[in-house]
């Protein structure tokens, strides 16, 4: 009997509904919501929560209890003796990962599992033991042991019943000395062995795969450094393959590799059972028109073995191949002898075919494929119910066979208009999309496709009982067929927004969770996605699901927000050595969520035999509101650059205020003393930018666009004023062609120090020249770049693009503007979400510098 453990929760001074669970529930805000009248929603609701088994409902007088069940939660797993797999390796296989609701696995099917991961990488002696433990509150903690034992590498094949030698079935079937013996792999190899006797005509065999025999090498095997077959000979290029194999098998098992080569080692034979029966010769006389194996094939004989149905019917198989390419007077028969069977063909005389003013060879897929040829030409002229067929008349006197197409091509159809009888500006505006389109040929997909974006259209704006009816009016001319739809949509109660209900939850303030989320009166699809990209983007959570559900008696949808939060902190140390730096300590310590507020914190730390350095950055996506975000900084910086390097300590700080989902607007302050060429320069630094960020897929962005606009002042060892401009698109085109532009700009004051000029070349601007070259030595006041680029697919992933820089640097803005220097380039690269990973080659334009090809590699789209 289940054990209740009863946690009440009081919703509020006088409510009457209280909720009980097996288990202690995540955190959540279920009593904060829920409530006598919309309790049985709520419910329904809870049903959807991943890890929760049951909900029930008791009624006791006026009370109300709602039981909860769920599921035990997966919270540590332990893994020993794995030396041969990653942990993370092991988990991914298995389907787990922390934090799951543990539901139909037992310790049994994990022991299996586990098993057969590690036999399928070699180790076929492998001994898995699990253990559960669930603690009251109902977490379980796993423990899994594993002995691995020895790694088996390929001895041969073992063939049982065969007539054949075992090398020469098991280069057929590719079972290769040397190699690590993978259970699944034997297993599979089956098919390719019941192949091989069906190729050598025996087509009563039956092929089964017995197990594996396992042996200690009896001597030193030299084929694990060279996992080879006989087929070698006929082509050597495969000893760059074995010799990467055999460099595998002694990097990823060193152990089990110098065993086997000292003759200490362990070996397998994959067994298989074999019942030849019959081996059949399957004669055809008198073919010429197609081989031995096309014959072969066409009769069916190798699927359904040899008896006097299948010879009847592979004989009516063969002679209507024949007509179907001409030979219309073929005559077919066949004489089993024994274990022979003989087909005796006479060909005859291949027609001639002739279709209007064309004469070939007869070929009824030819004529089949000219028949649908002209069909689809119709269809794309609009006349959508074209059909045909051909007739035949032959002379076989003449050997002649006169072909006609019966082709009844009906009415154009088009689709004339599309009406719209409403006030709805938004819908009006959809038909407008489609109207300006037609009118068209006839095409159900465009009906459909409206269809699909009227409805989509009334779910996003929370008119959830929206429908429409659509009535069609047609109209006939001599050749053609005209639709007229006119469409009625009836929008019905538009829905507000119900509950939202958080689970899931650890650290996050329900404060912070309600700044993430986007509410307003009435429910809309765009305000839920916003409230995934802020959850998603706070970085706080690794995981964010929003489920909807109608409440039809209140007309109110309620939403389940289910959350899973990252990991609160990372902490990473390296220690090495270079000749430059000399000792060199690296350390990371990264903390997310501080207070449950949302502020997340990263501090580096590096020392080195010549400088220390640090920073601490603080960080908050959503601060005390939606609308306002944080960065600020205390940091100790080196850089190096071409002609001088800088030291930078002090601190910044950034505040942002969201105009919209995609643009900010803020102000910048800033505290550094700067040391650059022997000059120590204090700054005080207070600015204004805005900034747009667009991307229409967050994890995967096909389209993004980027504006930045900054000014900023300096005061104290120098002032001076700064501005900057950059904008960068990409932009989809057709058929998975980018285009992608940079436009950017600067001018500085006078009196600002050269870390604060402006130098281009290298990879984010100019790459036709090298890293700062221009602007040399001392940068200039203004600058100007624009970029272009075009991207073009090859073979997925891979993708090709052409690009061309051009900018300058110069003291007055006519200087930056005139005599660009100029770049062109191309590049290779491999698609991925973030952008393509790509290699450069850049060439320069300029006639007066040394044409020096500049190469580099990069990972994604440079704003």
């Amino acid at each position: 009997m289940l054990f209740f453990l009863i946690v009440l929760f009081p919703i509020m001074a006088l409510s009457k509904v209280f909720i009980i669970s097996n288990y202690p529930l995540p955190k959540n805000n279920i009593e904060k919501v829920i409530n006598e009248d919309n309790y049985l929603d709520i419910v329904e609701v809870i049903k959807h929560i991943e890890g929760i088994k049951d909900v029930s409902i008791k009624k006791e007088g006026e009370d109300t209890y709602i039981y909860i069940e769920r599921y035990p939660i997966l919270k540590k797993v332990i893994i020993k003796g794995n030396l041969s797999l990653w942990k993370d390796t092991i988990m991914s296989r298995l389907g787990l990962y922390k934090g799951m609701p543990v539901k139909d696995i037992s310790k049994e099917s994990i022991q299996e599992r586990l098993k057969k991961l590690y036999r399928d990488e070699g180790f076929l002696d492998v001994k898995v033991a699990v253990t559960f433990e669930t603690s009251q509150d109902g977490y379980i903690y796993l423990y899994i042991s594993i002995e691995e034992g020895d790694i088996y590498f390929t001895g041969g094949g073992i063939y049982e019943g065969a007539t054949f030698k075992s090398d020469k079935l098991s280069r057929a079937i590719q079972i290769v000395k040397g190699r690590v013996a993978k259970e699944s792999q034997f297993e599979e190899k089956v098919f390719a062995l019941q192949d091989f006797y069906m190729d050598e005509g025996y087509l009563d065999s039956f092929v089964y795969f017995k197990g594996i025999r396992k042996e200690r090498t009896k001597g030193p095997f030299f084929s694990v450094l060279f996992p080879v077959d006989d087929s070698i000979e006929k082509k050597p290029t495969r000893i760059v393959g074995s010799l990467l194999e055999g460099f595998s098998n002694l990097f990823r098992h060193p152990v089990g590799t110098f065993k086997a080569i000292s003759g200490r080692g362990h070996i397998a034979y994959p067994i298989f059972n074999i019942i030849e029966g019959n081996r059949y010769s399957i004669n055809f006389e008198g073919a010429v028109f197609f081989s031995h194996e096309q014959l072969l094939n066409i009769s069916g004989l190798k699927e359904k073995g040899v008896d006097i149905f299948s010879l009847e019917e592979a004989k009516e198989n063969i002679e209507s191949a024949y007509r179907k390419k001409g030979f219309f007077d073929v005559n077919v028969s066949y004489k089993a002898m024994g274990n022979s069977v003989f087909f005796y063909i006479k060909e005859g005389q291949r027609y001639t075919a002739f279709l209007e003013d064309t004469e070939f060879p007869y070929d009824e897929d030819k004529i089949s494929s000219i028949l649908e040829e002209r069909l689809n030409r119709l269809k794309e002229e609009g006349y959508t119910l074209a059909e045909g067929s051909f007739s035949l008349n032959l002379d076989k006197e003449k050997k002649e066979a006169y072909v006609k197409l019966v082709i009844n091509k009906g009415k154009r159809q088009i689709l004339r208009k599309i009406l719209y009888q409403g006030d709805d500006k938004k819908l009006a505006k959809i038909f407008r999309q489609y109207n300006d389109i037609l009118p068209a040929i006839y095409d159900t997909h465009i009906i459909e496709k409206l269809n699909l974006d009227i409805k989509k259209y009334l779910q996003e704006m929370g008119y959830m009982e929206g429908d429409f009816d659509t009535n069609v009016s047609i109209d006939e001319s001599v050749d053609s067929v005209y639709y007229t739809y006119t469409y009625t949509v009836s929008k019905g109660p538009r829905y507000r927004l119900g509950q939202d209900i958080y689970y899931g939850y650890l650290h996050t303030s329900p404060k912070e969770l309600a700044y993430m989320t986007v509410k307003d009166e009435f429910y809309s699809e765009k305000d839920t996605d916003r409230t995934i990209n802020n959850f998603i983007s706070s970085d706080l959570f690794s995981g964010v699901k929003i489920d909807t559900f109608l409440d039809r008696g209140a007309k109110k949808v309620h939403r389940l927000i289910q959350l899973a939060e990252d990991k609160r902190g990372i902490y990473d140390i390296s220690l090495g050595y270079n000749t430059q730096e000399k000792v060199v300590l690296d350390t990371f310590l990264g903390w997310k969520n501080l207070l449950g507020i949302g502020l997340n914190t990263n501090f580096r730390y590096r020392r080195t035999g010549k400088r220390e350095l640090y920073s601490l950055d603080i960080s908050d996506n959503f601060l005390f509101t939606r609308k306002l975000w944080l960065r600020t900084s205390l940091f100790n910086n080196y850089e190096e650059h071409l002609n001088y390097t800088l030291t930078s300590k002090g601190i910044s700080s950034s505040v942002g205020y969201r105009i919209t989902d995609n643009t900010s607007v803020g102000i910048t302050l800033s505290r550094t003393t700067n040391s650059a060429l022997g000059e120590v320069v204090d700054l005080y630094k207070y600015g204004v930018f805005l900034l747009r960020e667009y991307k229409d897929n967050l994890f995967s962005p096909k389209r993004v666009h980027y504006d930045s606009i900054t000014l900023s002042r300096a005061v104290g060892d120098r002032e001076y004023t700064k501005f900057e401009l950059s904008t960068f698109y990409l932009i989809p085109l057709r058929r998975g062609i980018n285009l992608s532009f940079k436009v950017a700009g600067g001018y500085v004051g006078k009196s600002a120090p050269v870390f604060d000029r402006f130098f281009l070349g290298g990879l984010r601007d100019l790459r036709g020249y090298s890293f700062e070259s221009v602007g040399q030595p001392s940068g200039g006041r203004y600058y100007t770049f624009g970029r272009l680029e075009l991207e073009f697919p090859i073979k997925s992933p891979l993708v090709v693009i052409a690009f061309a820089d051009v900018g300058n640097v110069g003291d007055k803005l006519s200087h930056a503007i005139r005599n660009p220097k100029k770049d062109v380039g191309a590049s290779v690269g491999i698609k991925t979400p973030v952008g393509p990973i790509r290699f450069d080659v850049a060439f320069p334009l300029e006639r007066d510098i040394p044409k020096r090809l500049r190469l580099y590699l990069s990972v994604g789209y440079y704003y």
